[in-house]
């Protein structure tokens, strides 16, 4: 179906009468921390990612049954980690 910037501000169909009306994509508003409890691995706990969409779908035959579902796909993603005063 695409990724969040090819369904716009407008609703979308697509194939078998399926309807997008919106898309709502947000991260919560927490820094990212960094676990270091381990001599072996440093953990980073990032903010969760949370998305919604209101789809329309179209008249079901009674002999079908149809599964909705969600992809999640990150395909860009940076850390930057600073060092106090010492820079990043």
């Amino acid at each position: 179906m695409g990724c969040i910037q090819s369904i716009g501000g407008k609703a979308r169909v697509f194939r078998e009468g399926i309807t997008v009306i919106d898309v709502k994509a947000s991260i919560d508003p927490i820094p990212t921390s960094i676990d270091e409890s381990s001599s072996v691995v440093l953990r980073y706990r990032t903010p969760h990612f949370r998305a919604s969409a209101q789809v329309v779908m179209p008249p079901i035959p009674k002999r079908e049954t149809w599964i909705v579902g969600w992809i999640q796909a990150c395909s860009h993603m940076e850390f930057y980690n600073q060092y106090g005063e010492q820079g990043m």
